[in-house]
């Protein structure tokens, strides 16, 4: 029963939206991963006007738009520019696929960093031909971003910057007293990816990723390949006080009600920044937080009491589930799927991870789960069904197939092979 999905190869932007089951889909940008309170209340109210009345947060920090009607595409890329949330064209915001350390702290100097590349990439008319998916990361320290897809890694060391291609288990060693060449080294790497992808595409192939040819990567001239040991990839952090650098908040599922963002938004300061995660979460920038502390004087406000839209303590069990959009919203999905993950959200272990899929491309989530629920449409009489795959991703092989009422009837069946 399991039907291979369609892999556009390429993923929305603000320019370049995605028709779906439920309209358009448009994802923004924000550069270096910020939001100021201005262009935070801007999202909300395009959500709220133009979209279904709710914000994604994606795994690569960004925030996505759906339900767009076509005809209103103009008026929210309008709308988006005016506030500083839209790129000059499409070439320059693909190019700009950049996940910038939301935990990092000033003397970490990510931020500077990040700015520089990202102007180099906007200037970095030659790097057209890389592949629509190409990413960078820029970490403050080794392992932050470790659960986050990305071809070049800036990571922040003790001594200087590491540039890690995707692909290879070592970096380059570039000085800490220069971040440009940093900048230039990264660049060097996906200057040399786009020419292989310009090749594999003269070949009829797909250009595909860095991780696929690293290993044919020489380093730059006056740079030598460094050992580094690969990070254990984690769940992220959790909701909280991260200390002198703000609160993480979670949204259940990576979906934020256009309502919620707008309260959260009219309690801060004007001058208040908000960082997107990749863990589907928002830190508001605060230097005076810390663990145990007193909450700041804005919670109560912002609603964030309000269980059913933030997620704001450890071991809140949502924590432990994710799920794609799902049926209907995708047409390609095979199955609901955010429901179902809520419902289960309880039955999962401590330490473990469900991820309900509606198709095997693993959209919402590339890393693997403990248990991967994965829509298999409607079986005649039986109804909905769903593979299991165990300890793996959404295209993985199922060990087993399993009704929707059987996994209602019995959940802890999922987890008591575990």
């Amino acid at each position: 029963m399991h039907t291979p999905p369609h892999i556009q190869g390429w993923c929305p932007g603000a320019w370049q939206p995605m028709a779906s089951g439920d309209g358009l889909v448009l994802r923004v940008r924000p550069p270096l991963g910020r939001l100021t309170v201005a262009q935070a209340r801007r999202l909300a109210r395009l959500a709220w006007v133009h979209g279904n009345g709710a914000l994604e947060l994606s795994s690569r920090a960004n925030v996505q738009l759906r339900g767009i009607a076509p005809g209103r595409h103009a008026a929210v890329l309008r709308a988006l520019a005016a506030v500083g949330l839209l790129d000059a064209d499409a070439g320059r915001e693909r190019r700009r696929n950049l996940v910038i350390d939301p935990l990092c702290r000033p003397q970490e100097a990510v931020h500077a960093l990040g700015q520089a590349l990202q102007q180099a990439l906007d200037a970095a008319e030659d790097l057209a031909g890389l592949p629509a998916k190409f990413g960078w990361s820029v970490e403050g320290a080794p392992g932050r971003l470790a659960g986050v897809s990305a071809d070049i890694r800036l990571q922040r060391t003790s001594t200087g910057w590491l540039v890690q291609p995707d692909g290879r288990q070592q970096a380059l060693a570039v000085a800490v007293a220069d971040a440009s060449q940093a900048v230039a080294a990264g660049l060097a790497l996906a200057r040399w990816f786009a020419g292989q992808a310009s090749l594999r595409r003269a070949q009829g192939l797909r250009p595909g990723r860095m991780a696929a040819v690293a290993a044919q990567l020489q380093p730059p001239p006056g740079l030598d390949w460094v050992e580094t040991e690969a990070p254990a990839h984690g769940e992220g952090p959790a909701p909280g006080a991260v200390p002198d650098v703000g609160w993480l908040l979670g949204a259940p599922l990576g979906r934020l009600p256009a309502v919620a963002l707008a309260r959260l938004v009219r309690a801060l300061p004007e001058q208040a920044f908000l960082r997107v995660t990749p863990w589907r979460m928002l830190l508001v920038e605060d230097e005076n937080a810390e663990a145990g502390a007193a909450l700041p004087c804005w919670w109560a406000a912002a609603g964030l009491d309000n269980a059913a839209d933030w997620i704001t303590h450890a071991h809140d069990p949502r924590l432990r589930v994710s799920a794609c959009t799902g049926a209907p919203g995708c047409t390609q999905a095979l199955g609901s799927t955010q429901s179902l993950a809520l419902e289960l959200a309880p039955q999962v272990p401590h330490g473990a991870h469900l991820h309900v899929t509606g198709c095997a491309k693993g959209c919402a989530r590339q890393a693997p789960a403990t248990v991967v629920l994965r829509a298999e449409g409607e079986d005649e009489g039986e109804g909905p069904v769903y593979s299991v795959v165990r300890h793996g991703r959404a295209g993985d092989r199922a060990q087993e197939q399993r009704t929707l009422a059987s996994v209602r009837d019995n959940p802890g069946l999922l987890f008591s092979k575990e």
